[in-house]
């Protein structure tokens, strides 16, 4: 397995993929960062090419996850290591709470420790859900998502396509957020938010309009 990405969020995966004893055969991507040592933690390899990546795909595995946040940057590695020959997978922790009942989740998801989605859940491909988010009933979580540590969306809310949701934010029951759009840390969602729009505060307002558009 694959980890795009060997610094931040990375680091985030590995503890998750070690609490879960799933370590053997880890190696990670990195071809933008120069200060990185020849192996991670003195352990794990770190390929620094797109070549490096095709090669392993070819010989070794195909599997890779994405470890880098951001949606526009997770939808792209997911698309290059994809024409590399890579095949998308997820990361699930087993210390997630994921609820029993017509919860539907794509490829490429992290769910990492602590989170907790509930029943009837939709969430989509290369997700991102971070340390103790929660995702409450019936919610649909659109492609390349990022919710961050702490922050919950309610029952019965819509998270368009390539929306970062930052730390400890709250969107409120049945509220829509559209595509692109930011939602500042802390901040208290109350009505819907339309595409590419940022919006701080309690409750939360309107910041500043994205260029942003949807892929």
């Amino acid at each position: 397995m694959v980890i795009l990405g060997a610094k931040g969020f990375a680091k985030q995966l590995l503890q998750t993929l070690q609490y879960d004893n799933r370590i053997d055969d880890l190696i990670f991507f990195d071809n933008v960062n120069n200060d990185l040592p020849e192996l991670l933690y003195g352990r794990f390899e770190i390929l620094r090419s797109w070549e490096a990546l095709e090669n392993h795909f070819k010989n070794v595995s195909s599997d890779f996850i994405i470890g880098v946040g951001g949606a526009k940057t997770r939808k792209f590695l997911a698309d290059k290591a994809k024409s590399l020959g890579g095949r998308l997978c997820s990361v699930i922790s087993d210390k997630a709470y994921i609820g029993q009942y017509d919860v539907v989740m794509h490829e490429g998801i992290c769910v990492l420790w602590g989170a907790i989605i509930e029943c009837s859940v939709t969430i989509g491909e290369g997700v991102l859900i971070n340390l103790g988010a929660r995702i409450g009933h019936d919610s649909t979580i659109g492609n390349y998502c990022e919710i961050s540590p702490g922050a919950s969306v309610s029952g019965g809310c819509e998270i368009g396509d390539f929306t970062e949701v930052g730390i400890n934010a709250v969107i409120l029951p049945k509220v829509k957020v559209g595509s692109c759009c930011r939602v500042g840390a802390g901040a208290v969602v109350t009505k819907d938010v339309p595409d590419n729009t940022t919006v701080v505060g309690v409750p939360a307002k309107e910041l500043i309009k994205s260029n942003a558009k949807a892929i």
